[in-house]
């Protein structure tokens, strides 16, 4: 957002890197990275062209590919174009990509337009005396992240905007259809003015709106500072950070993939390797999985922790983590970009109680009875 280092969450996320989040895991176990939009977009273009190109984007799409829970943070118009993206995304049938996006943090995005656009789209561009146009629009077209050929995307619904009321309509549909799965929308809106002595505010809350968003937070910045915080404690990063925190928790309660401790690691292994060999939905990440020669008899007949818990995880990969956690001698090492696991045992005991033609073997002894 133009702003500088120290304004910025990755510098923030490595100030608050222990807080803790479900799962296990903290702040400091997520990876950050930034897509731009408007780089590899022509500025005639409209933000629904553009949301409609990032599906194309080599670094959107890989980053859908290489990670099993994607939450994505977009400011002003990048809301516009993220949610278009996402449409496409259902459009397209790549349900695999849009099981692995948890959760939006729209931060100031004119969802249902905004009176500026409209003021500015009217009366943006005047000829003075000298017969030079002068278009203070432009300007101010940079604090919604657009150009000034957009402005016409930002203007309100009341404003007949058809653009935003048939995104509102499709993003309706994504929502609906997600769900009762793990998905989080979290939406908040600037406070100060950006201009105080007019009292101009770019995006104001009643704007801000869209479906799967069930309250709006007012984050006391102005439009231009939301994405900047300062520090850990402010209320910018404690929302980012609350709604991380809501969407792992959804994630925890809800496992796409699932695994009783009572069926034997053997049969898993088989299974993804099974389904590895079989055509693949589009955007379906065709996941194998390669044991260790040595520890293939105890990988096999491995008996997990009897806690009554059913492992879990949005991939097979996190599924096998997750059994892992619990198990301390099953060890699984993963190749994100090749799309494979490895997988063997360290420490793995025999039980006593059970046969050498058949044998068990377990992480603890006291998992054998």
């Amino acid at each position: 957002m133009n702003g500088k280092p120290a304004l910025s969450w990755f510098t923030i996320f490595e100030r608050d890197h222990a807080a803790a989040l479900p799962g296990g895991r903290t702040l400091g176990d997520i990876d950050l990275y930034t897509v731009s939009y408007m780089d590899a977009a022509p500025a005639t273009i409209s933000a629904t062209e553009i949301g409609e190109s990032l599906v194309r984007n080599p670094e959107f799409l890989r980053i859908l590919d290489e990670y099993n829970n994607v939450l994505f943070v977009a400011h002003s118009m990048g809301g516009i174009v993220l949610r278009r993206a996402i449409v496409r995304l259902q459009l397209n049938g790549e349900q695999a990509r849009l099981d692995r996006i948890v959760g939006l943090g729209l931060l100031g995005s004119p969802s249902e337009g905004a009176p500026l656009a409209d003021f500015v789209k009217t009366w943006g561009c005047w000829i003075p005396a000298i017969l030079r146009k002068v278009c203070w629009g432009e300007y101010v077209a940079q604090w919604y992240g657009a150009g000034w050929h957009q402005i016409t995307d930002l203007q309100t619904l009341e404003g007949h905007n058809h653009l935003l009321a048939g995104l509102q309509t499709d993003w309706g549909s994504v929502i609906k259809a997600r769900q009762g799965k793990p998905f989080v929308v979290s939406c908040a809106y600037e406070t100060v003015a950006e201009i105080p002595a007019l009292k101009l505010t770019v995006v104001e809350r009643i704007y801000t709106h869209t479906a799967g968003c069930f309250e709006q937070e007012p984050i006391t910045q102005s439009h231009m500072a939301l994405a900047k915080p300062i520090d850990i404690e402010d209320n910018r990063h404690q929302w980012l950070r609350r709604t991380i925190v809501e969407a792992l928790q959804r994630v925890e309660n809800f496992k796409l993939r699932n695994w009783s401790q009572n069926d034997p690691l053997g049969a898993l292994i088989d299974q993804i390797n099974l389904e590895a060999g079989q055509p693949r939905p589009s955007g379906a990440l065709g996941e194998t999985v390669r044991v260790r020669p040595e520890s293939e008899a105890e990988v096999n007949a491995l008996r997990l922790k009897p806690d009554n818990r059913d492992y879990g995880g949005p991939t097979w990969g996190a599924l096998l983590k997750s059994i892992a956690r619990y198990n301390s001698c099953l060890k699984v090492q993963s190749d994100r970009q090749r799309r494979e696991h490895e997988v063997w045992t360290k420490g793995a005991m025999a039980c006593p109680n059970s046969i050498e033609a058949k044998r068990i073997y377990a992480c603890d002894l006291r998992f054998c009875s």
